[in-house]
C-alpha cells in the first residue's frame, strides 16, 4: 500500500490491521500523520515500511517489536523522534534501517547489537547522537554503515572490529571524533572508508596497513592529520586515496610506492607538503595525480617519466612546480637526441652500402 506524499493524511484506519497479507506501508512524506493505530502491528506478514518525512509521528509505541517479519525501515527525517523504544531490538529480520536526518535522535536502544540480521545502518545528519551502543559490534552481518555530520559523535566503541563483514564506512562531518579505535583494523572486508572532514582526528592506527581489502580511502579535509602510518604502504589493494586540504601533513611515507594498485591521488591544498617520495614513481597503475596549491612542493622526484600510464597531472597555472618546463625541456631535449641518433644511425647504414657498392 503506497500513500506517500498525503500530505493532509492524519490518520490510518483503526482497523488497518485487518490487511493481515499487506506486505509494504508507503507512508513517506504524510506531513500530517501523528501516530499509528495500535491495530498496524498486528501486519505480521509486513516487510517494508517507510515513515520518512513523517514530520509530526511521535516516538513508535512498544507494539512495534511485534512487527516480526520486517525487512526494511525507514525512519529518515523524523524530527519528533528522540529515541527508539528498546521493542525495536526484536525485529529479528531487519536487514536496512534508515534514520537519516533525525535531528533529536540521541542514543540508539543498548541492546541494539541484536538486530543480528542487519545488512545496512544509515545514521546520516543524526546531529545529536553522541555515541553508538557497545552492543553495536555484535551486528555480525552489518555491511553498510553510514554515519556523516553526527557532529557530536566523539568515539567509536573500542570492539569496533569486530564487525568482520563491514564494507563501507563513512563517518563524513564527524568533527568531535578524535581518534579510531586500534580495533578498526580488524575489519578484514572493508572496501571503503570515508573520513572527509574529520577535523579532530589527528592520526590513524599504527597497524593501519592491515586494511588490505581496501579500495578507497578518503581523508579529505582532516586538518589535524600530520603524518600517516607507515604500514599504509601495505594496503595493496588501495586504487583512490583523498588527501585534499589535510593542512598539516608535511609528507607521505618513503615507500609510498608500493601501493602498485593506486590509480587516483590527490593532494591538492596540501600547503605544508614539501616533497613527493622517490618511490612515487613505481606506482605503475597510476593515471591521475593532483597537486593544486600545494605551496610548498617544488619539486617533482627524478624519473617522473617512469609514471607511463598517468594520464591526468594537475595544478594550478599560477602555483605551477618549478621543475614542470624543465621536465618538459628534458623529455623534449631526450626526444631530439633520439632523432639525431636515428639520423646518425640512418647515415651510417647509407656510407656502409655504399662502400659496398
Amino acid at each position: 500500500m503506497i500513500l506517500s506524499d498525503c500530505g493532509a493524511l492524519k490518520e490510518l484506519p483503526k482497523d488497518i490491521g485487518k490487511l493481515l497479507k499487506l506486505t509494504e506501508l508507503n507512508l513517506a512524506s504524510c506531513s500530517s500523520l501523528k501516530a499509528l493505530p495500535d491495530s498496524v502491528f498486528h501486519l505480521k506478514k509486513l516487510k517494508h515500511l517507510d515513515l520518512s518525512g513523517c514530520v509530526k509521528l511521535e516516538i513508535p509505541p512498544m507494539e512495534f517489536g511485534k512487527l516480526q517479519g520486517l525487512v526494511e525501515l525507514n525512519l529518515s527525517n523524523c524530527p519528533q523522534l528522540w529515541c527508539l523504544h528498546n521493542s525495536l531490538v526484536h525485529l529479528s529480520e531487519l536487514k536496512t534501517f534508515r534514520l537519516l536526518n533525525c535531528l533529536c535522535l540521541k542514543e540508539l536502544p543498548k541492546e541494539f547489537g541484536k538486530l543480528q540480521n542487519l545488512v545496512e545502518l544509515e545514521l546520516t545528519c543524526c546531529y545529536k547522537l553522541g555515541c553508538l551502543p557497545n552492543s553495536i559490534v555484535r551486528l555480525s552481518q552489518l555491511k553498510t554503515l553510514r554515519l556523516p555530520w553526527c557532529k557530536k559523535l566523539e568515539k567509536l566503541p573500542e570492539d569496533f572490529g569486530k564487525l568482520q563483514s563491514l564494507v563501507y564506512l563513512a563517518l563524513t562531518g564527524c568533527s568531535q571524533l578524535g581518534c579510531l579505535p586500534e580495533s578498526l583494523v580488524n575489519l578484514s572486508k572493508l572496501e571503503k572508508l570515508i573520513l572527509v572532514e574529520c577535523n579532530k582526528l589527528g592520526n590513524l592506527p599504527e597497524a593501519f596497513g592491515q586494511l588490505r581489502n581496501l579500495v578507497e580511502l578518503n581523508l579529505s579535509y582532516c586538518s589535524q592529520l600530520g603524518c600517516l602510518p607507515k604500514s599504509i604502504v601495505h594496503l595493496s589493494q588501495l586504487k583512490t586515496f583523498l588527501l585534499l586540504g589535510c593542512d598539516k601533513l608535511t609528507n607521505l611515507p618513503m615507500e609510498f610506492g608500493k601501493l602498485q594498485s593506486l590509480v587516483e591521488l590527490d593532494l591538492s591544498h596540501c600547503s605544508q607538503l614539501e616533497c613527493l617520495p622517490d618511490s612515487i614513481v613505481n606506482l605503475s597503475q597510476l593515471k591521475t595525480i593532483r597537486l593544486c596549491v600545494c605551496d610548498k612542493l617544488k619539486n617533482l622526484p627524478m624519473k617522473f617519466e617512469k609514471l607511463q600510464n598517468l594520464v591526468e597531472l594537475t595544478y594550478l597555472e599560477d602555483e605551477e612546480l618549478e621543475d614542470e618546463d624543465e621536465y618538459e625541456e628534458e623529455l623534449e631535449d631526450e626526444d631530439e637526441y633520439e632523432e639525431e641518433l636515428e639520423d646518425e644511425d640512418k647515415e651510417e647504414r647509407e656510407q656502409e652500402d655504399g662502400g659496398r657498392g
